[in-house]
């Protein structure tokens, strides 16, 4: 959750009328209507996510929207940089930074914006989870004010600076995803403890689930139309190798 605030979403939702006028659009109505098309994007974008997250996948789709994002990070920090003053003197030059802003704002909210929220939700045990939702939710708003608190400043100081911090910190944010985090696509709770390494709670939850489906007669529609983990072998082989688990 910290890496969400640190691709400088709220940066730019925050202070986008500063960050426009910076880019040389002048007048009040063209700053804010540039900002009016960022929110509208927001939520136009967020959509395909929500239909399509489970299909391609987390890990796709987070490393491919902060890649996204951090490379429109590094083109407006080369456009700013290059004419700095002279930005509200070139307009194409203006607004193709506008344009990488909204770009940005595209590929955070297909990505990075919903998909975290999932992911922090569904990593943890159902015992643990309300702390471990919490704790995301905490580090994501304690991550939000400080971004909210040095942004004007870099934004004054660095200036096209503060694009290439949010660029290096989005792109560790992609690798980080891409080697770290593992894909949770259709995987139920018990799979998830596979996964995470809870073997001891991941056997006792199978072996739990498979009583169930027994008594309620599930277990040949689930043989017959398959599983997360009768299409994933890691997974199977994964659940083999676990140990018994006795039940008092």
């Amino acid at each position: 959750m910290a890496h969400q605030q640190f691709t400088g979403i709220n940066a730019v939702l925050y202070y986008a009328p500063t960050i426009f006028k910076q880019l040389g659009l002048s007048g009040n109505t063209t700053s804010l209507l540039a900002t009016g098309v960022v929110g509208i994007l927001m939520f136009i974008f967020t959509i395909p996510s929500v239909l399509y997250i489970d299909k391609v996948g987390r890990k796709p789709v987070l490393t491919i929207g902060a890649i996204g994002m951090a490379i429109c990070h590094v083109i407006i920090a080369a456009i700013v940089g290059h004419w700095h003053s002279d930005l509200s003197d070139n307009a194409a030059a203006g607004w193709a930074a506008v344009a990488m802003v909204w770009l940005f704002v595209v590929h955070f909210a297909y990505s990075w914006g919903p998909c975290g929220w999932i992911i922090v939700a569904e990593i943890w045990p159902l015992s643990s989870r309300p702390y471990g939702v919490a704790l995301g939710s905490s580090s994501n708003w304690m991550c939000n004010f400080i971004v909210g608190q040095i942004t004007p400043d870099m934004l004054s100081d660095i200036t096209y600076g503060t694009y290439l911090i949010f660029g290096a910190l989005t792109f560790l944010g992609a690798g980080f995803i891409w080697f770290f985090v593992p894909e949770t696509k259709r995987l139920t709770l018990e799979e998830m403890d596979v996964v995470f390494g809870s073997v001891g709670t991941a056997q006792a939850d199978f072996e739990r689930m498979e009583e169930i489906n027994q008594e309620i007669g599930l277990t040949s529609m689930i043989l017959a139309h398959g599983s997360p983990a009768a299409e994933n072998p890691k997974l199977q082989d994964e659940k083999e190798e676990l140990p018994e688990v006795e039940h008092e």
